[in-house]
């Protein structure tokens, strides 16, 4: 997914929001993910307790978030019909055919890949985002974005060469890969991330750095090293990253939903003028979470029902509504372009 600014709802400075927001939108999702990682292999039952967290608090209403944008008005519903009513069906059947041919192994193999890159393609938009807030903005990073699907792709690697068995307990078939071509990836990532490291310290020094950019390129790369490099359980590395993703998912989403209410180019000043930013959040968060939780529950219960068929139903339905996701921001989050 690659999430980028509505045109003409930006807001001028060198925020996403405000300072508070976007400490917390960096440090706060990042640092969140890595204790609730820790503590989640302390053991088997903090472990469960932290993915329940995970779903009942971060994942399910962050799917529902997406559905903010698309279905929060007649206008929306008529020009995201297409995604709302008709793309469903399709993944269910794209879902379930998979399940026919693999199984439950080829269903956690495909979420595993295509979460990996559904991530990178957050952060992507992200840093693209802070890199236009600002004030000396001057296009594209191409250095930083490397580095941003760089370290995912060595992640992925290492874990192909590692080969685990299983995923959640359940089978996962990763495609081996050679560990000499891991390793010269990683070599590579390692002499880009020294190289644009080396880069940042020359722009502060020079009083040009975009710290905002700077600190998220940062907390990607950790983040992505730490859960798929240094956690060596797959299971485990996954958790972590998992919940980086849903948190920040919920905040930039709450942003740009602002946004998109407030109409309009807005000065720093202004803007929290007028938009009330706490009462906005409470409302939202409490839709995501109770919206959230009825869904997970309903796709449960109809899972369980149709249990007769001789399917893994609860998992089918589930996976739809994750891989319909991943599709729905892959289409809503890309940037208008503005008449010349």
């Amino acid at each position: 997914m690659s999430l980028r600014l509505p045109a003409g709802a930006r807001i001028q400075g060198p925020f996403l929001y405000g300072p508070w927001f976007d400490r917390l939108f960096i440090f706060g999702t990042a640092g969140i993910a890595l204790v609730l990682g820790a503590l989640a292999m302390i053991s088997p039952a903090m472990f469960v307790a932290v993915v329940l967290v995970d779903i009942w608090l971060f994942a399910s209403p962050h799917v529902i978030a997406t559905y903010t944008r698309i279905g929060s008005g007649k206008a929306q519903l008529k020009k995201h019909w297409f995604l709302i009513f008709a793309l469903p069906p399709i993944v269910l059947v794209l879902v379930t055919m998979v399940a026919l041919a693999y199984e439950l192994g080829g269903l956690f193999t495909l979420y595993f890949i295509a979460q990996t890159y559904h991530v990178t393609r957050q952060s992507f938009g992200i840093a693209r985002a802070y890199q236009r807030a600002g004030p000396q903005a001057a296009g594209p990073d191409r250095l930083s974005e490397s580095l941003i699907y760089l370290f995912p792709l060595w992640g992925l690697m290492h874990r192909c060469t590692t080969a685990p068995e299983s995923f959640y307990g359940y089978p996962i078939y990763l495609p081996p890969i050679d560990a000499a071509l891991t390793g010269a990836t990683g070599m590579v990532a390692v002499f880009l991330c020294a190289w644009w490291g080396y880069r940042q310290l020359r722009l502060a020094l020079a009083g040009r750095l975009n710290a905002g950019h700077s600190l998220f390129v940062a907390s990607h790369l950790l983040v992505t090293a730490v859960a798929y490099l240094w956690v060596t359980d797959i299971t485990s590395g996954w958790l972590v990253v998992n919940i980086w993703h849903n948190l920040q998912y919920l905040q930039f989403v709450w942003l740009q939903n602002v946004r998109r209410d407030a109409q309009g180019r807005l000065d720093t000043q202004e803007f929290h003028r007028l938009v009330k930013p706490f009462k906005n959040a409470g409302k939202y968060l409490a839709l995501c979470l109770v919206l959230g939780a009825v869904m997970y529950e309903a796709l449960s219960v109809a899972g369980r029902q149709l249990l007769w068929l001789g399917l893994p139903t609860v998992f089918i339905l589930h996976f739809t509504v994750n891989f319909h996701h991943y599709l729905v921001d892959g289409v809503i989050w890309k940037r208008r372009k503005t008449a010349a």
